[in-house]
Protein backbone atom coordinates (compact mmCIF):
# COMPACT_ATOMS: atom_id res chain seq x y z
CA UNK A 1 0.00 0.00 0.00
CA UNK A 2 1.36 3.21 -0.83
CA UNK A 3 1.84 6.15 1.87
CA UNK A 4 1.24 9.59 1.50
CA UNK A 5 3.97 12.24 2.40
CA UNK A 6 2.85 15.07 4.56
CA UNK A 7 3.65 18.53 2.77
CA UNK A 8 5.77 19.54 6.01
CA UNK A 9 8.04 16.42 5.55
CA UNK A 10 9.22 17.01 2.29
CA UNK A 11 12.22 18.72 1.19
CA UNK A 12 12.47 22.39 0.23
CA UNK A 13 14.84 23.83 -1.97
CA UNK A 14 15.02 27.30 -2.03
CA UNK A 15 17.42 28.89 -4.90
CA UNK A 16 19.71 31.64 -2.93
CA UNK A 17 19.19 29.40 0.35
CA UNK A 18 21.81 28.86 3.39
CA UNK A 19 23.60 25.37 3.21
CA UNK A 20 25.05 24.36 6.35
CA UNK A 21 27.08 21.40 7.19
CA UNK A 22 27.63 19.89 10.54
CA UNK A 23 30.42 22.47 11.53
CA UNK A 24 28.36 25.67 10.44
CA UNK A 25 27.46 27.47 7.34
CA UNK A 26 29.18 27.37 4.25
CA UNK A 27 27.21 28.54 1.19
CA UNK A 28 24.56 29.30 -0.79
CA UNK A 29 22.09 26.88 -2.73
CA UNK A 30 23.07 27.73 -6.81
CA UNK A 31 21.41 25.12 -8.28
CA UNK A 32 20.26 21.70 -8.76
CA UNK A 33 20.71 18.11 -11.06
CA UNK A 34 18.10 16.06 -11.50
CA UNK A 35 18.05 12.53 -13.89
CA UNK A 36 15.78 13.60 -16.36
CA UNK A 37 13.63 10.54 -16.43
CA UNK A 38 13.57 9.63 -13.19
CA UNK A 39 13.20 13.18 -12.15
CA UNK A 40 15.78 12.21 -9.32
CA UNK A 41 17.70 14.38 -7.65
CA UNK A 42 21.36 13.52 -8.38
CA UNK A 43 23.29 16.74 -6.81
CA UNK A 44 22.97 20.22 -5.75
CA UNK A 45 25.02 23.11 -6.58
CA UNK A 46 26.86 25.19 -3.85
CA UNK A 47 28.49 28.46 -4.05
CA UNK A 48 30.83 28.28 -1.29
CA UNK A 49 31.79 31.37 0.90
CA UNK A 50 35.47 30.67 0.59
CA UNK A 51 35.26 30.66 -2.90
CA UNK A 52 34.01 33.95 -4.83
CA UNK A 53 32.69 33.03 -7.75
CA UNK A 54 32.87 29.22 -8.33
CA UNK A 55 29.82 26.99 -7.66
CA UNK A 56 30.70 23.05 -6.69
CA UNK A 57 28.72 20.26 -6.72
CA UNK A 58 27.57 17.89 -4.18
CA UNK A 59 25.55 14.71 -3.81
CA UNK A 60 22.11 14.67 -2.72
CA UNK A 61 22.91 11.54 -0.29
CA UNK A 62 24.71 14.72 1.91
CA UNK A 63 21.48 16.15 2.57
CA UNK A 64 20.27 15.82 5.86
CA UNK A 65 17.39 18.34 5.85
CA UNK A 66 16.51 21.24 4.10
CA UNK A 67 13.22 23.90 5.00
CA UNK A 68 12.96 27.12 3.96
CA UNK A 69 15.54 28.07 6.83
CA UNK A 70 18.31 26.25 4.62
CA UNK A 71 19.90 22.87 3.90
CA UNK A 72 21.56 20.99 6.16
CA UNK A 73 24.11 18.44 5.34
CA UNK A 74 25.14 15.46 7.35
CA UNK A 75 29.15 15.81 6.80
CA UNK A 76 31.54 18.18 7.93
CA UNK A 77 33.00 21.14 5.80
CA UNK A 78 36.49 18.78 5.04
CA UNK A 79 33.96 15.76 4.08
CA UNK A 80 31.98 18.34 1.84
CA UNK A 81 35.31 19.25 -0.03
CA UNK A 82 36.73 15.87 -0.65
CA UNK A 83 33.28 14.83 -2.12
CA UNK A 84 32.52 17.68 -4.02
CA UNK A 85 32.70 18.08 -7.87
CA UNK A 86 32.60 20.60 -10.60
CA UNK A 87 29.98 20.08 -13.51
CA UNK A 88 28.72 16.92 -12.92
CA UNK A 89 26.42 15.46 -15.99
CA UNK A 90 22.68 15.85 -15.95
CA UNK A 91 19.62 18.46 -15.91
CA UNK A 92 20.73 21.55 -14.48
CA UNK A 93 17.58 23.84 -12.34
CA UNK A 94 18.06 27.18 -11.47
CA UNK A 95 16.50 30.50 -10.82
CA UNK A 96 16.80 31.04 -14.10
CA UNK A 97 14.75 28.56 -14.99
CA UNK A 98 11.82 28.97 -17.48
CA UNK A 99 8.48 26.86 -17.18
CA UNK A 100 6.09 27.24 -20.06
CA UNK A 101 2.88 25.58 -20.51
CA UNK A 102 2.17 23.61 -23.59
CA UNK A 103 -0.91 25.04 -25.92
CA UNK A 104 0.02 28.72 -24.36
CA UNK A 105 2.14 31.62 -24.08
CA UNK A 106 2.60 31.78 -20.53
CA UNK A 107 5.86 31.61 -18.89
CA UNK A 108 7.27 31.62 -15.21
CA UNK A 109 10.28 31.49 -13.43
CA UNK A 110 11.22 28.34 -11.00
CA UNK A 111 10.88 29.62 -7.27
CA UNK A 112 11.80 26.11 -5.45
CA UNK A 113 11.80 22.60 -5.62
CA UNK A 114 10.15 20.18 -3.50
CA UNK A 115 11.43 16.52 -2.97
CA UNK A 116 10.02 13.31 -1.84
CA UNK A 117 12.24 12.90 1.32
CA UNK A 118 12.42 9.15 0.84
CA UNK A 119 14.41 9.09 -2.65
CA UNK A 120 14.80 12.48 -3.73
CA UNK A 121 12.30 12.63 -6.48
CA UNK A 122 10.20 15.35 -7.68
CA UNK A 123 7.10 16.33 -5.98
CA UNK A 124 6.03 19.97 -6.26
CA UNK A 125 7.59 22.93 -8.25
CA UNK A 126 6.51 26.77 -6.73
CA UNK A 127 6.25 28.72 -10.14
CA UNK A 128 6.08 32.69 -10.46
CA UNK A 129 4.13 34.65 -13.00
CA UNK A 130 2.37 31.59 -14.43
CA UNK A 131 -0.81 32.70 -12.69
CA UNK A 132 -1.61 36.85 -12.73
CA UNK A 133 -2.16 37.93 -8.86
CA UNK A 134 0.17 35.61 -7.52
CA UNK A 135 3.20 32.37 -7.49
CA UNK A 136 1.60 29.06 -7.46
CA UNK A 137 2.45 25.21 -6.43
CA UNK A 138 2.38 22.83 -9.16
CA UNK A 139 2.70 19.10 -8.47
CA UNK A 140 4.68 16.96 -10.19
CA UNK A 141 1.96 15.15 -12.26
CA UNK A 142 1.87 18.13 -14.45
CA UNK A 143 5.17 18.37 -15.42
CA UNK A 144 5.47 16.83 -18.59
CA UNK A 145 9.76 17.45 -19.47
CA UNK A 146 12.27 18.50 -17.57
CA UNK A 147 15.20 19.17 -19.50
CA UNK A 148 18.32 22.40 -18.19
CA UNK A 149 16.24 25.38 -17.03
CA UNK A 150 13.42 24.81 -18.87
CA UNK A 151 10.21 22.84 -17.40
CA UNK A 152 7.61 22.34 -19.78
CA UNK A 153 4.06 22.09 -17.79
CA UNK A 154 0.42 20.35 -19.31
CA UNK A 155 -2.75 21.81 -17.77
CA UNK A 156 -5.43 23.93 -18.67
CA UNK A 157 -7.17 27.34 -18.15
CA UNK A 158 -9.35 25.71 -15.48
CA UNK A 159 -7.22 23.59 -13.51
CA UNK A 160 -4.70 26.96 -13.87
CA UNK A 161 -7.52 29.22 -12.20
CA UNK A 162 -7.94 26.48 -9.16
CA UNK A 163 -4.71 25.86 -8.42
CA UNK A 164 -3.41 26.81 -4.56
CA UNK A 165 -1.56 30.07 -4.21
CA UNK A 166 1.58 30.32 -2.46
CA UNK A 167 2.77 33.00 -0.42
CA UNK A 168 5.55 33.91 1.92
CA UNK A 169 5.98 32.36 4.99
CA UNK A 170 6.04 35.60 6.66
CA UNK A 171 2.68 36.88 4.99
CA UNK A 172 1.11 33.75 5.75
CA UNK A 173 2.54 34.24 9.42
CA UNK A 174 1.35 37.54 9.82
CA UNK A 175 -2.19 36.33 8.66
CA UNK A 176 -2.64 33.11 11.09
CA UNK A 177 -2.25 35.83 14.02
CA UNK A 178 -4.48 38.55 13.03
CA UNK A 179 -6.94 35.67 12.46
CA UNK A 180 -5.96 34.44 16.12
CA UNK A 181 -6.18 37.50 17.53
CA UNK A 182 -10.01 38.33 16.05
CA UNK A 183 -11.20 35.32 17.98
CA UNK A 184 -11.85 37.02 21.19
CA UNK A 185 -12.02 34.35 23.80
CA UNK A 186 -8.51 33.25 22.72
CA UNK A 187 -6.72 36.26 24.14
CA UNK A 188 -5.67 34.48 27.34
CA UNK A 189 -5.02 31.46 26.17
CA UNK A 190 -2.97 32.68 23.48
CA UNK A 191 0.17 33.35 26.19
CA UNK A 192 0.32 29.50 25.87
CA UNK A 193 1.52 28.08 22.88
CA UNK A 194 3.73 29.65 19.67
CA UNK A 195 2.64 29.81 15.98
CA UNK A 196 5.53 29.02 13.43
CA UNK A 197 4.49 28.87 9.74
CA UNK A 198 7.45 27.35 7.61
CA UNK A 199 6.90 26.20 3.90
CA UNK A 200 3.72 27.36 4.07
CA UNK A 201 2.85 24.62 7.01
CA UNK A 202 1.51 26.16 10.12
CA UNK A 203 3.33 24.43 13.50
CA UNK A 204 0.76 24.91 16.66
CA UNK A 205 3.27 24.08 20.02
CA UNK A 206 2.20 24.49 23.53
CA UNK A 207 -0.50 24.64 26.26
CA UNK A 208 -3.71 25.39 25.71
CA UNK A 209 -6.97 25.78 28.40
CA UNK A 210 -8.97 22.96 27.05
CA UNK A 211 -8.71 20.44 23.51
CA UNK A 212 -11.92 21.73 22.43
CA UNK A 213 -10.10 25.10 22.00
CA UNK A 214 -7.35 23.31 20.43
CA UNK A 215 -9.71 22.51 17.39
CA UNK A 216 -10.91 25.74 17.77
CA UNK A 217 -7.62 27.17 17.08
CA UNK A 218 -7.08 24.68 14.00
CA UNK A 219 -10.50 25.94 12.86
CA UNK A 220 -10.10 29.02 12.72
CA UNK A 221 -6.61 28.66 10.91
CA UNK A 222 -7.62 26.71 8.24
CA UNK A 223 -9.78 29.77 6.26
CA UNK A 224 -6.15 31.15 5.86
CA UNK A 225 -5.80 30.94 1.83
CA UNK A 226 -1.76 29.33 1.25
CA UNK A 227 -1.09 27.06 4.07
CA UNK A 228 -0.72 23.46 3.25
CA UNK A 229 -0.74 22.21 6.16
CA UNK A 230 -1.69 22.26 10.08
CA UNK A 231 0.65 20.44 12.65
CA UNK A 232 -1.15 21.25 15.97
CA UNK A 233 -0.08 19.86 18.91
CA UNK A 234 -1.99 21.86 21.19
CA UNK A 235 -2.44 20.36 24.74
CA UNK A 236 -5.23 21.09 26.53
CA UNK A 237 -5.48 21.43 30.46
CA UNK A 238 -8.21 19.36 30.45
CA UNK A 239 -5.98 16.34 28.36
CA UNK A 240 -2.96 17.33 30.20
CA UNK A 241 -5.06 16.99 33.88
CA UNK A 242 -6.17 13.26 32.82
CA UNK A 243 -2.95 11.96 31.74
CA UNK A 244 -1.18 13.04 35.08
CA UNK A 245 -3.40 11.64 37.14
CA UNK A 246 -2.88 8.00 35.28
CA UNK A 247 1.12 8.77 35.06
CA UNK A 248 0.07 9.16 39.28
CA UNK A 249 -1.65 6.62 39.47
CA UNK A 250 0.94 4.03 37.87
CA UNK A 251 3.36 5.25 40.08
CA UNK A 252 3.63 2.76 43.11
CA UNK A 253 5.24 5.34 45.34
CA UNK A 254 2.54 7.93 45.19
CA UNK A 255 -1.03 5.50 44.34
CA UNK A 256 -4.37 6.06 46.10
CA UNK A 257 -2.95 9.39 47.35
CA UNK A 258 -5.66 12.29 47.82
CA UNK A 259 -4.39 14.30 45.16
CA UNK A 260 -5.93 17.46 42.94
CA UNK A 261 -4.51 18.59 39.62
CA UNK A 262 -5.18 21.92 38.26
CA UNK A 263 -2.97 22.39 35.52
CA UNK A 264 -4.05 26.27 33.65
CA UNK A 265 -1.45 26.87 30.30
CA UNK A 266 0.43 24.10 31.19
CA UNK A 267 1.64 25.14 35.08
CA UNK A 268 0.23 22.53 37.26
CA UNK A 269 -0.74 23.40 40.67
CA UNK A 270 -0.71 20.35 42.99
CA UNK A 271 -3.04 19.95 46.07
CA UNK A 272 -4.03 17.59 48.76
CA UNK A 273 -1.63 15.43 50.98
CA UNK A 274 0.85 12.80 50.71
CA UNK A 275 2.18 10.81 53.89
CA UNK A 276 5.67 11.40 53.50
CA UNK A 277 8.18 13.84 52.36
CA UNK A 278 9.45 11.58 49.80
CA UNK A 279 5.80 10.84 48.55
CA UNK A 280 5.90 14.45 48.08
CA UNK A 281 9.08 14.54 46.37
CA UNK A 282 7.81 11.90 44.17
CA UNK A 283 4.98 13.44 42.92
CA UNK A 284 6.48 16.71 41.94
CA UNK A 285 9.04 14.88 40.27
CA UNK A 286 6.51 12.41 37.72
CA UNK A 287 4.73 15.72 37.33
CA UNK A 288 8.01 18.05 36.50
CA UNK A 289 9.07 15.80 34.22
CA UNK A 290 5.92 15.31 32.47
CA UNK A 291 5.19 16.44 28.45
CA UNK A 292 3.63 19.29 28.50
CA UNK A 293 4.02 20.66 31.28
CA UNK A 294 5.88 23.99 32.12
CA UNK A 295 5.94 24.24 35.64
CA UNK A 296 4.99 22.87 38.81
CA UNK A 297 3.06 24.90 41.77
CA UNK A 298 3.62 22.55 44.95
CA UNK A 299 0.90 23.26 47.34
CA UNK A 300 0.44 19.44 48.96
CA UNK A 301 1.07 18.77 52.26
CA UNK A 302 2.61 16.09 54.80
CA UNK A 303 -0.07 14.69 56.89
CA UNK A 304 0.51 10.81 57.60
CA UNK A 305 -3.34 9.87 58.04
CA UNK A 306 -4.52 11.92 55.33
CA UNK A 307 -7.24 10.00 53.38
CA UNK A 308 -9.07 12.76 51.95
CA UNK A 309 -9.13 15.86 49.38
CA UNK A 310 -10.69 19.23 50.35
CA UNK A 311 -13.72 19.41 47.20
CA UNK A 312 -13.11 22.90 46.85
CA UNK A 313 -9.34 22.82 47.43
CA UNK A 314 -8.37 25.91 44.53
CA UNK A 315 -10.81 28.24 46.94
CA UNK A 316 -9.23 27.36 50.12
CA UNK A 317 -13.01 26.22 51.25
CA UNK A 318 -12.88 23.56 54.21
CA UNK A 319 -15.73 20.89 53.33
CA UNK A 320 -14.14 17.54 52.61
CA UNK A 321 -14.94 14.60 49.88
CA UNK A 322 -13.85 10.84 50.74
CA UNK A 323 -12.00 9.76 48.07
CA UNK A 324 -11.30 6.01 48.10
CA UNK A 325 -8.42 5.56 46.20
CA UNK A 326 -8.94 7.82 43.61
CA UNK A 327 -7.37 10.70 42.36
CA UNK A 328 -9.72 13.87 41.99
CA UNK A 329 -8.84 16.38 39.58
CA UNK A 330 -10.03 19.89 39.07
CA UNK A 331 -9.29 21.95 35.41
CA UNK A 332 -9.84 25.68 35.33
Amino acid sequence: MKTMTNISQMRKFYFGGKIFCTDGEVGSLAHVVFHSSTRRMTHLGMKPHHLFGKTIDLPYDAVAEATGEGIRLSITYEELMAISKVGVEGTVLDHRTLLERIGSKDKGMLLLIALHPENGVLAYLVVRHLHPGHDILLQEQYVKTIASRQVIVALSDATLSVLPPYRPDQELQQEVERVLFELTPLHLDIRGFTVHVLDSVVYLDGNISSQLRADIVENQILSVPGLLEIKNHLLGDDRLAADLAMALAQDPRIRDLPLGIYPRLGVVRLGGAVHTKQQLAAVEEVVAKYPGVRSVINDLTVDPNADLLPVLLPTGMENEDKVPGKYVRHTK
